[in-house]
């Protein structure tokens, strides 16, 4: 005769191999994954020294750098392009009458909590000096960390 012990884990043990538990190959996953959808929200460019900005008609690169005046061509995909009217410590007084006139390009657009952060400038402008056209290539901006 058995014992209300022994038949419960006799009818536990039957459920569990019935049930697949014992089986090898572990989990087993059918069908296609669902698609990833692009992220999507509102794209920012933090202007130096950290206020996030959407198609802003003036920017401060950095601490030395800003563009005012801008006209943007497109805003929110893997880059953003505008022109507009580059004015920096090193050209000052001059480039305040006679600012450089150039296109700025921001890049490496990387997500964060549902919103897109440009991480990169570059300005390029006619005339300019060699050493300058150094410093406004590949620039950092500002992005939320992780």
């Amino acid at each position: 005769m058995m014992t209300g012990v022994k038949r419960a884990a006799l009818l536990c043990a039957a459920v569990l191999t019935v049930a697949g538990c014992g089986a090898d190959g572990g989990v087993r996953v059918e069908g296609s994954a669902p698609p990833s959808k692009p992220p999507r929200g509102p794209v920012y460019v933090v202007a130096y020294p950290g206020d996030p900005l959407r198609r802003p008609s003036r920017l401060a690169l950095d601490e030395f750098n800003s563009v005012t005046g801008i006209r943007w061509e497109s805003w929110g995909g893997e880059s953003a392009v505008g022109t507009g009217e580059l004015i920096s410590m090193w050209c000052l007084p001059d480039c305040q009458e006679r600012p450089y006139r150039g296109t700025i390009t921001l890049s490496e657009l990387t997500w964060h909590e549902r919103a897109g952060y440009y991480g990169r400038f570059t300005v390029k402008a006619d005339g300019l000096p060699p050493d300058r056209v150094k410093e406004l290539t590949g620039g950092r901006l500002t992005v939320p960390e992780s």
